[in-house]
């Protein structure tokens, strides 16, 4: 039997409301190391810095929206192949479509249950680039 322990993955949790982040970011600190930030800008410099094994994007932000953080994510050579999960409570009918469009791996609405969104990381994780969907 070997000592070694698994290194738990790391996530980006990135959302401007402080209330929604705090309650996502104890629901992922369960079985993920957490790192946070609340604008769109700290998010990509944070991404490029961590590395993390993926990021949680919330999509309606001040600043650089999450539509856009997405995008400069997925151009960027240190983080183009980090997945990203999208977690909106926007109500848009062609929400995957805009998603796909930007680059994300996947999408959830909020408010998400907390083994939902749990299987949707260990997902894209896995899949790594190789989007993951569904409803």
């Amino acid at each position: 039997m070997s000592d070694v322990v698994a290194e738990r993955r790391k996530v980006l949790l990135v959302d401007d409301c402080i209330s929604e982040r705090d309650l996502y970011e104890a629901v992922l600190e369960t079985e993920f190391d957490v790192v946070t930030a609340a604008r769109g800008l700290d998010a990509l410099a944070i991404a490029a810095a961590e590395r993390p094994d993926a990021v949680v994007l919330d999509v309606v932000m001040p600043g650089l929206d999450g539509w856009e953080t997405c995008t400069r994510l997925k151009v960027d050579p240190a983080t183009a192949d980090t997945p990203v999960v999208l977690l909106t409570g926007v109500d848009d009918p062609d929400l995957s479509g805009h998603a796909l469009a930007v680059g994300a791996d996947g999408v959830e609405h909020k408010p998400c249950a907390p083994d939902r969104l749990l299987d949707r990381i260990h997902g894209v994780i896995t899949k790594r680039g190789k989007a993951v969907w569904g409803s």
